[in-house]
């Protein structure tokens, strides 16, 4: 359905999402550590692996009401110091939230190029949020159920673009176009997903973190970034024929669904810090696009909040059959 509703604009987009599309989602997946699967050569952990590893920290601190410590070694090619900030800003989240967290020094984290990790508990967890209907039926969905219901609506977004369209202005005629592609193209190269039913915004964290820990194809060498002046990529998608790879560029898109959590203000909050680590820890050219009901935006008013994580590439060329069955084929 995606590859045909992008045939108009006459792409050499050759198909869509791979068939290991959401593999992510298994219980066997869920269940695998963050850092196994991104443990670099060095032995030492990629930043996403790492900041996956200290939500984890957190999270089992506030399940068991007891300290936790870790050291968290860094790979050479990651700049402990810049993961070493984004911890603390995601520590200033966890004293609010009944959890203390202590780290090293900057020096310290960058001449051992390992990070020390010690989490407390400062008051009994309260951190479960009240029962509502809207959260119980949202709980009761299957995560093969959630991603039909997004690609559905994802679907019908594509439609609502008037593609081609002669009578209208031009300006708007070429940015409802750009919209289109972009959002086809991010949603053709898919190739991973997770379904998270965390009922806090902690649990979330560790669950997106160990998405990208799990993604290879994100990491296309500016992760870490060195300098701290990261230009935003671009909003817009250049449209243009696309080619056969010349290289195994990394590229392609992750999308992450959390169809219980319904405090949409906090999820806001939660895409930002996200959003922020993504760019400086992974790279500086990844999208990220955030969807829920109560978006400012009518074109971002999902049915379920959701991150869609997408790092594009020239020379982006991936195989498959473009329909849901693709995308859920490995489930």
């Amino acid at each position: 359905m995606l590859l045909a509703l992008l045939t108009p604009l006459g792409l050499n987009v050759p198909a869509a999402c791979p068939r290991a599309a959401v593999a992510a989602c298994t219980p066997a997946a869920r269940a695998a550590p963050a850092a196994a699967a991104a443990t670099a050569g060095s032995g030492g952990l990629s930043a996403a692996a790492a900041i996956a590893a200290f939500w984890s920290q957190v999270v089992e601190t506030q399940k068991t009401q007891t300290r936790r410590e870790a050291t968290l070694p860094i790979e050479a090619t990651a700049d402990a110091a810049l993961v070493l900030e984004y911890m603390n800003s995601c520590a200033d989240l966890c004293r609010s939230d009944a959890c203390s967290v202590t780290l090293p020094a900057t020096e310290q984290a960058t001449a051992d190029a390992a990070i020390r990790v010690v989490v407390e508990p400062t008051a009994a967890s309260s951190l479960e949020p009240p029962p509502s209907p809207a959260r119980e039926a949202a709980a009761s969905t299957t995560r093969e159920a959630a991603l039909e219901q997004m690609m559905t609506w994802f679907t019908g977004a594509l439609m609502a673009c008037e593609i081609g369209d002669i009578d209208a202005d031009a300006d708007d005629a070429a940015t409802d176009d750009e919209t289109f592609v972009a959002l086809g193209r991010s949603l053709l190269h898919t190739k991973s997903s997770e379904v998270t039913f965390a009922p806090t915004v902690q649990e979330m964290h560790a669950d997106l973190w160990r998405l990208v820990a799990e993604s290879d194809y994100l990491l296309d060498g500016s992760g870490g970034a060195r300098t701290r002046r990261c230009r935003p990529p671009s909003a817009g998608w250049r449209a243009s024929v696309i080619r056969p790879p010349r290289h195994a560029a990394p590229a392609g898109a992750a999308l992450f669904v959390a169809p219980a959590f319904t405090n949409f203000e906090i999820f806001d909050d939660f895409s930002l810090l996200v959003r922020s680590g993504l760019r400086y820890l992974v790279s500086p050219k990844i999208e990220v696009h955030v969807y829920h009901p109560l978006a400012r935006s009518e074109r971002l008013r999902a049915p379920m909040p959701t991150v869609h994580i997408y790092l594009d590439n020239e020379d982006l060329f991936a195989d498959g059959d473009g329909t849901l069955a693709s995308l859920l084929g490995s489930m």
